[in-house]
């Protein structure tokens, strides 16, 4: 049986039934052996996957799920603006956390840094990995929250250039039977989303590597 992984964020981490990695792994008859963490950075994706490349661990279909840029690299905390802080964890990390957004922190910097470090993750790693299927999509298409498109294409595997973020807008897909109301983003209950929405997204990735298969 083949493996499949999962590196990001929220977006790819929900392990119930209907989740759209469980979904996918099933159409493909793939078991999962890595799954996206909640509100990690994508300094964390990167690291992760290097890690498992180093030591010729990857799994043979990759899927990456790229985050939005403002969130801050920690190995064990998640880390941006406005966090709330965890129980346990020493109070001077969140007031250094405050101060650096008010004093040092730049949104330009942080978008030229995670425009950079996409596009040569994407041509100087990606590129070179040999015999595992590579797809390449977006939680958060760059930008995307300040009302702005960053217009960065990628080319290393398959290239999804949409976002799960933009599919979790879709208020009548976020429609709960039997609840009688619909979720904004962020209220849907796996990866930010709607069951049909979940089903929606793992249908788009099978199609996409399916189509790939063909052409090669």
């Amino acid at each position: 049986m083949k493996t499949i992984g999962f590196f990001g964020d929220s977006f790819c981490a929900g392990r119930e039934p209907e989740s759209w990695c469980v979904l996918l792994a099933e159409k493909l008859n793939a078991r999962i052996v890595h799954w996206g963490e909640p509100g990690r950075s994508v300094w964390t994706t990167f690291f992760k996957f290097n890690q498992l490349n180093k030591t010729n661990r990857l799994p043979d279909i990759c899927v990456l799920c790229y985050t939005e840029p403002y969130r801050l690299y920690h190995s064990s905390l998640i880390l941006s603006a406005n966090t709330a802080p965890m129980k346990g964890v020493d109070p001077k990390i969140y007031e250094a956390l405050e101060q650096y957004f008010i004093h040092l922190h730049s949104y330009d910097k942080d978008e030229l840094c995670y425009e950079y470090a996409l596009k040569w993750f994407d041509h100087d790693v990606l590129s070179k990995i040999k015999n595992k299927t590579i797809v390449q999509t977006w939680s958060f298409r760059p930008f995307e929250q300040s009302k702005k498109d960053a217009g960065i294409k990628l080319n290393s595997g398959i290239f999804i250039d949409e976002s799960m973020y933009a599919l979790s807008l879709n208020h009548e897909l976020n429609f709960l039977p039997g609840r009688g109301a619909t979720m904004p983003w962020g209220k849907g209950i796996i990866n930010h989303m709607s069951a049909e929405q979940n089903k929606l997204w793992a249908d788009k990735v099978y199609t996409a590597i399916k189509n790939n298969e063909s052409r090669s």
